[in-house]
């Protein structure tokens, strides 16, 4: 009976091991997804310049993902710094940093130098998704490198555009993009949307970030600048008023300090004149953008606009042809009135010399 009892115990002690075990193993395989994930952020910076390409500056702008559809979103801004005069266009792939697994990728929209990418069936425990961007030149463009380059080799005789093979000319350049999953947003409503809706997005986010950047330059940048011009002030008046009381190599210190402080207060006024000029730059993109988003939501009031500065301008074209008429008219009259004057003076010449004549004759008899 006793023996019965213990090894009944001792079944009980393993089976709570196995189960401690179990469960042991379960929370450090998939602690990950619900613990504190200590791991460094890999998440490509937002709002940032991306370098690598040859022709190209990439800004991402937003990342998103919908677990539900298992839908990525990605939306990038390209910046043409190159010298081509074609710009380039661009391919993606996305591939997991952990996984290798290559996940579809494809451009769903590009305007004004916005491209927005979707990524699909991307599984809910991705973590870390590189997006590999790839530049392709206009094919042109690097034959006529490739001819330079060969032009600059005496080694090398020049080769026609038409025995140019594509393995000889340069090979298109690519950055990866990284996204984090503790930096990407979650969007339950993600979806596919118009090309019309993609580019009202784009526009909204640029008259946002132009709004942003007016509000740091007048509320931070142009202040700042104005306090350290009164500030300088007040220590170069202080320079010279203790000037008086200094010896001639402390007085000769001083103005070099004074002469300092001057340059660098032309320095500040000449930086708030900069902010100035760009903060009416910045508006005046402000209400451009305004502009095309009023013509995009309300294309008849476009179509009005339009139609309102032909009007203008034929009314503006017939106000200078009656301007030009008047002018011309009012040219003939002075034209007639200086000829007419002309006659008169010419008639009392031939008067006067009519009268001479015959005052002379009458001397003569």
């Amino acid at each position: 009976m006793k023996n019965k009892l213990n090894r009944g115990r001792e079944n009980k002690v393993y089976i709570g091991i196995i189960i401690t075990l179990g469960v042991l193993f379960g929370v450090f395989f998939t602690s990950k997804s619900w613990m504190y994930d200590d791991s460094a952020i890999a998440q490509t910076p937002y709002n940032e310049s991306v370098n690598g390409l040859s022709q190209t500056t990439l800004i991402l702008r937003s990342w998103e993902y919908n677990p539900k559809n298992q839908l990525m979103e990605v939306t990038i801004e390209t910046v043409h710094t190159g010298t081509d005069a074609a710009e380039p266009t661009f391919t993606f792939e996305a591939k997991g940093k952990v996984s290798k697994e290559t996940y579809q990728a494809k451009k769903v929209y590009e305007s004004d130098n916005v491209i927005v990418v979707h990524i699909e069936n991307v599984p809910t425990e991705y973590h870390v998704i590189g997006l590999f961007v790839t530049e392709h030149r206009d094919e042109k463009i690097l034959k006529q490198e490739y001819k330079r380059q060969l032009k600059n080799d005496s080694d090398v005789a020049t080769t026609e555009s038409d025995k140019i093979k594509k393995s000889d000319l340069l090979k298109p350049k690519d950055v990866v993009v990284v996204g984090d999953y503790r930096e990407i947003e979650v969007n339950k409503n993600l979806v596919a949307k118009s090309d019309k809706a993609y580019q009202k997005e784009a526009i909204i986010e640029d008259m946002e970030r132009i709004k942003q950047e007016i509000a740091v330059i007048i509320d931070e940048n142009i202040p700042f600048q104005k306090e350290l011009v009164s500030t300088l002030t007040k220590e170069k008046t202080s320079l010279k008023s203790e000037m008086k009381y200094e010896t001639k190599d402390e007085q000769a210190e001083s103005k070099k300090e004074i002469e300092n402080k001057e340059n660098a207060i032309s320095g500040a006024e000449d930086e708030v004149e900069q902010y100035k000029s760009k903060v009416k730059e910045l508006k005046e993109k402000y209400e451009n953008r305004e502009e095309k988003l009023d013509a995009l939501l309300h294309p008849g009031h476009q179509i009005e606009k339009e139609n309102q500065q032909i009007k203008e301008q034929k009314q503006q074209q017939e106000t200078n042809k009656k301007h030009e008429k008047s002018q011309k008219q009012n040219a003939k009259k002075q034209d007639k009135k200086k000829k007419e004057q002309a006659e008169k003076k010419q008639k009392k010449q031939d008067q006067k010399t009519r009268k001479k004549d015959k005052s002379s004759k009458k001397e003569d008899k």
